[in-house]
């Protein structure tokens, strides 16, 4: 095994791990707290808005040169030992896991574009008016139901890189 695979090993099972867990910890940890923060106090919607704002925006700037860097490196991996022969305990070989490791934590970048771009759309225009205070009551009303919906959406794109790490770990202990 040549350590070019080693090092692209590393970085790709890391980064896709680590890309999983830098998602989901929005839907899991950050907007929830933003969610129980308005229950227990006076904490606007227009302010909430804002906060999912400062961590979309946050996101947006980090995983998908992750994403990139871990498809890059475990479509390397899939294409470097494409004509290995050996079998995984899940039946297919190394190079194929790496492919669809390559594939999922890319995905994200699609599910993104397909799924949440008009949640996405929708909230941050909503995040503008508020800085300027210009939400009206009934666009006041929408961001709850909104980060509910881009909370739930966010839980699916963290499962991509997940598919992607779970692929690459076993594909490694080939």
């Amino acid at each position: 095994m040549s350590s070019i695979n080693t090092i692209a090993k590393i970085i790709g099972l890391t980064s896709a791990a680590w890309l999983s867990g830098n998602i989901s910890a929005l839907s899991l940890i950050s907007i929830p707290a933003v969610a129980n923060i308005k229950q227990d106090s006076s904490l606007s919607n227009a302010h909430a808005v804002r906060l999912w704002q400062q961590n979309y925006q946050r996101g947006a700037s980090q995983n998908p040169p992750i994403a990139l860097g871990a498809a890059v490196s475990l479509g390397f991996l899939a294409w470097s030992l494409r004509n290995l022969r050996v079998t995984t305990v899940v039946g297919l070989r190394p190079g194929a896991l790496f492919a669809i490791a390559a594939v999922s934590t890319m995905a994200i970048v699609p599910f993104t574009i397909v799924f949440m771009r008009p949640t996405n759309n929708k909230l941050l225009t909503l995040a503008a008016k508020a800085k300027k205070d210009e939400l009206s009551v009934k666009e006041t009303e929408d961001v709850e139901g909104l980060l509910e919906r881009w909370t739930a959406l966010n839980r699916l794109r963290g499962v991509l890189p997940m598919i992607g790490a779970v692929c690459a770990c076993v594909a490694v202990i080939a």
